[in-house]
C-alpha cells in the first residue's frame, strides 16, 4: 500500500532531473521569501512603532496582534482564495498572515530591552530620530529580528503547502495535491522529502552561518 525507500528515493531524484521539478521547487521558494519578507517588514513595523506612540501600542496590542495571533492560516488561505482566486497572491499573503505575530512579538521584546542609556547618548550627538533608529535601535535589535525570521521561515513552509493545495496552480503543494489525487504516494513523500531538505538546509546550514558568522557579536 504505501511505497518503500528505494521508490520514494527513485521518485525525489525523477523530480530533480526534470527542468518542472526545479520550477515548482524554484516557485515554492519565490512565495516563501517574498512572503516572509513581507510579512517581517509589517511585523517590525508594528513592534517598533508602539515605542514611538501610545494610539500605535493601544492598536498594536489589542487589535493587531490580536487579530493575526487568533486566526488559524487555513482561514487566511480560503479567504484569499475567494479574493485573489488560484493566483501567487493567495499563498504569499498566506505566509505574510502567519508570520506577522513572530515579528511583532520578538521585536516588541527586544523594544523593551534596548539599552536606554545609549540612546540618550546618541539624542546628545543627535537630533534626528530617523537617524537614531537606523544607526543605535535598529543594530540592537538585530538577533530579535534574526530569531523572528529563522522561526517565521520554517512556519512559512508549513504555510506555504496549504496555501498552494488550496489557492494555486503550482509548486510544492500543488504537486503533493496532484500525486495524492493520482495515488501516486511515492510522489508524496519524495515532495515532501524535497520540502524537509530546503528546511534543513537553510536551518542548518545557512540560518546556523549568519548566527556564528554575524549575530553572536550583538549578543555579547
Amino acid at each position: 500500500m504505501f511505497p518503500g525507500p528505494i521508490e520514494t528515493v527513485y521518485a525525489f531524484f525523477s523530480i530533480l532531473a526534470t527542468q518542472d521539478g526545479w520550477y515548482q521547487i524554484g516557485v515554492t521558494c519565490y512565495r516563501v521569501f517574498i512572503g516572509t519578507l513581507f510579512g517581517s517588514c509589517v511585523g517590525a513595523l508594528c513592534g517598533i512603532l508602539p515605542r514611538y506612540s501610545k494610539m500605535a501600542e493601544y492598536a498594536v496590542r489589542s487589535v493587531v496582534y490580536p487579530l493575526f495571533e487568533s486566526i488559524p492560516a487555513l482561514c487566511w488561505v480560503l479567504v484569499f482564495v475567494v479574493w485573489f482566486g488560484l493566483s501567487d497572491v493567495t499563498p504569499i499573503l498566506a505566509i505574510s498572515t502567519a508570520v506577522i505575530p513572530f515579528f511583532i512579538i520578538n521585536i516588541w521584546e527586544g523594544v523593551k530591552e534596548l539599552d536606554e542609556t545609549l540612546i540618550e547618548m546618541a539624542h546628545t550627538c543627535t537630533r534626528n530620530r530617523l537617524r537614531i533608529l537606523r544607526k543605535v535601535i535598529m543594530p540592537m535589535l538585530y538577533p530579535y529580528a534574526f530569531s523572528a525570521f529563522k522561526t517565521s521561515f520554517e512556519v512559512a513552509w508549513k504555510v506555504v503547502i496549504l496555501g498552494e493545495v488550496f489557492g494555486a496552480a503550482c509548486g510544492i503543494g500543488y504537486m503533493l495535491w496532484i500525486s495524492y489525487e493520482v495515488y501516486a504516494i511515492e510522489y508524496v513523500f519524495a515532495w515532501t522529502l524535497c520540502c524537509a531538505i530546503i528546511i534543513i538546509v537553510f536551518d542548518y546550514g545557512l540560518f546556523n552561518y549568519i548566527d556564528r558568522r554575524y549575530m553572536r557579536r550583538w549578543k555579547r
